[in-house]
C-alpha cells in the first residue's frame, strides 16, 4: 500500500467515525397526499368560520358537513343529521364495511366556546394561518379534530376503501355546555343504534404533549375527573359600615376558603396516573420530576405533594382538586354584608366517594354559620380498562410517525363526552395524535390556536389510527 493509499485508508476511517457517531437526524414525519391536505385546510377554514357557540348552535355547521358527505358518494341513508333542537344538530356518518365485527366510532363535537372579537388579536372566526399557526376559536379544541376525521372519511371513500367492521363518524353538539341540549346524551338515548359501536376513539381527549418544541409522549385517556360545584353561603345582620360588629359575612367566608385553598385532597393513584406521573417525571424539570417520584413512593409526602401544586398538569392527575371560582358579597361601599358567596368547582377522582366529598368541605371549613350547597350534583362514570389491541395499534403508528416516542395513558383533569359514552358501557378511549405544547395550550383563551405541521401531521396519525382500528380484531 503506498502513502496516498494510506492517507486515503485513513480520511475514510475518519469519515466513517463521524458518521458513526454523529446524532441521529430526526425524520420529518410522514404526511398525507397534498390532496387529502387541501381538503382537510379546507373544511377546517368552513367550520371555524361557522360560529357554533352556545348561543348560535351547531346546526348550521352539521349541514354543511352533511353536503361534504354526500358530495364526497356517501349515500343520504348513512349521512343521519339530527339533535335535541332546530339550532343543536349532531352528524352521524357510516362508512360500511365487511361486517367482521361491531364498528368502530371516532368523534369529536361541533360545538365551540365564546370568543369576543376585542379580545383577540384576530378574528376568531376565520381562520388565519400566520407564524406556523393556525389561529381561530376551535382550532385546538377541536374543529381540527373535525376537519380531519371528515377529511379523512371522504379520503378513505374516494380510495375505495372497504373496512373489515363500520367505521362512524359521530360530531356532536354542545360538548362545552352540557345540560338538556348535550347530542353524545341525547343521541346515547333516542337514537342509540346509530352510534352503537364496539369501541369508541374520541378525539378530543388524549394529545400529545410536548416540551419546547420536543414531543415528549402521545397519550391515551382512560378516564377523566368528575365536575362537581359546591357553593359556600355566609350572612350577616347588615347595617352601616360605621358601625362594624364582631362578624361580617364576608371576612368569615374569606376565612372559610383559605382553609380551604390550604387544603389537599388525599393522593390516591391507579394504573393510568402512576403510568402517567412515572412517564413524566423523567422528561419534566428536576425539582418537578423529584416530587412526582417521592410521591409514587409515597403518597402521603406531604413535601413532595406541596412541590407539586407549582405543576397544576402533574398535580391534577394525584389527586381531587377543589378550587374557588367565583366570589360575591355586599350590595354597597357603606353597607355592611348581609350575604357572601362563593362556587368551588371540583374535579375528583372517577372513583371518589362523593357523599365523603361534601362532608370533607364541611370538616375542613368547620363552621357552622357557613353553609355548604350542591349547585352540580357529581355524576361519575368508570374509568376504561386499557385495552391491549387497541394500545399495541396506537403505539405502532406513534413509533411509525415519531419514532422513539412513548405511548402514555392519562387521566382527563377537565371533562369531554366520554362520559356519556363509558356510562353507556362504551369501550371509549381518547387518542388524537394532535401535539401540543402544554404551556400554550389555548383551548377557551385569547388567540387558540395549534400548529400547522401538528395539524397535518394529524391529519396522517389519523388516517392510518382509522385504518388500524376497522381491522377486524
Amino acid at each position: 500500500m503506498t502513502s496516498t493509499d494510506r492517507l486515503r485508508t485513513a480520511a475514510v476511517g475518519v469519515l466513517l467515525s463521524l458518521l458513526v457517531a454523529a446524532p441521529a437526524l430526526a425524520l420529518p414525519a410522514p404526511r398525507s397526499p397534498a390532496a387529502s391536505e387541501a381538503l382537510a385546510r379546507e373544511i377546517f377554514a368552513e367550520i371555524i368560520g361557522t360560529n357554533t357557540t352556545h348561543a348560535i348552535g351547531s346546526a348550521k355547521a352539521a349541514d354543511a358537513l352533511a353536503a361534504r358527505f354526500l358530495a364526497g358518494g356517501f349515500p343520504a341513508a348513512d349521512v343521519y343529521v339530527g339533535g335535541p333542537r332546530p339550532d343543536k344538530m349532531n352528524i352521524v356518518v357510516r362508512l360500511r364495511g365487511k361486517g367482521k365485527g361491531k364498528p368502530v366510532l371516532f368523534n369529536a363535537h361541533l360545538d365551540v366556546v365564546e370568543a369576543i372579537r376585542e379580545t383577540w388579536s384576530l378574528d376568531p372566526f376565520v381562520l388565519t394561518e400566520k407564524d406556523g399557526f393556525f389561529y381561530g376559536r376551535g382550532t385546538v379544541d377541536v374543529k381540527n379534530e373535525v376537519a380531519i376525521l371528515a377529511a379523512n372519511l371522504i379520503r378513505l371513500k374516494k380510495e375505495g376503501y372497504t373496512p373489515d367492521r363500520d367505521i362512524i363518524l359521530f360530531f356532536n353538539t354542545d360538548e362545552e355546555t352540557g345540560g338538556d341540549a348535550n347530542g353524545a346524551d341525547w343521541m346515547l338515548k333516542e337514537h342509540r343504534p346509530l352510534i352503537e359501536a364496539g369501541l369508541v376513539i374520541n378525539h378530543d381527549a388524549g394529545k400529545g404533549q410536548a416540551l419546547h418544541g420536543e414531543k415528549l409522549w402521545n397519550t391515551i385517556q382512560t378516564a377523566e375527573k368528575v365536575y362537581a360545584t359546591y357553593s359556600l353561603t355566609t350572612a350577616g345582620a347588615g347595617g352601616h359600615s360605621s358601625l362594624p360588629p364582631r362578624d361580617n359575612a364576608i371576612a368569615r367566608l374569606a376565612r372559610a376558603l383559605a382553609k380551604l385553598d390550604a387544603y389537599q385532597f388525599p393522593v390516591r393513584f391507579s394504573d393510568t396516573t402512576r403510568q402517567y406521573l412515572e412517564a413524566a417525571s423523567g422528561r419534566v424539570g428536576a425539582e418537578t420530576g423529584a416530587a412526582a417520584r417521592a410521591l409514587l413512593a409515597n403518597p402521603a409526602d406531604v413535601a413532595a405533594l406541596e412541590k407539586l401544586r407549582d405543576a397544576p398538569v402533574f398535580n391534577a392527575q394525584a389527586h381531587s382538586t377543589c378550587p374557588v371560582t367565583l366570589v360575591q358579597g355586599g350590595q354597597s361601599e357603606s353597607a355592611l354584608p348581609m350575604r357572601a358567596k362563593a362556587t368551588i368547582q371540583c374535579r375528583l377522582l372517577p372513583d371518589e366517594n362523593t357523599a365523603e366529598v361534601l362532608a370533607t368541605l364541611r370538616r375542613v371549613i368547620d363552621d357552622p354559620a357557613v353553609e355548604v350547597g350542591v349547585v352540580t350534583e357529581p355524576n361519575p362514570s368508570p374509568a376504561a380498562t386499557l385495552d391491549k389491541a387497541v394500545v399495541a395499534k396506537v403505539e405502532q403508528i406513534t413509533s411509525e410517525m415519531w419514532p422513539g416516542v412513548k405511548v402514555v395513558p392519562v387521566m382527563s383533569s377537565g371533562a369531554s363526552d366520554n362520559v356519556f359514552f363509558r356510562r353507556a358501557g362504551l369501550p371509549t378511549f381518547g387518542v388524537s395524535g394532535t401535539f401540543v405544547e402544554e404551556s400554550d395550550l389555548r383551548a377557551h383563551g385569547r388567540d387558540e390556536r395549534v400548529g400547522v405541521n401538528e395539524f397535518y401531521e394529524s391529519l396522517e396519525f389519523s388516517y392510518r389510527l382509522i385504518r388500524s382500528l376497522a381491522a377486524a380484531r
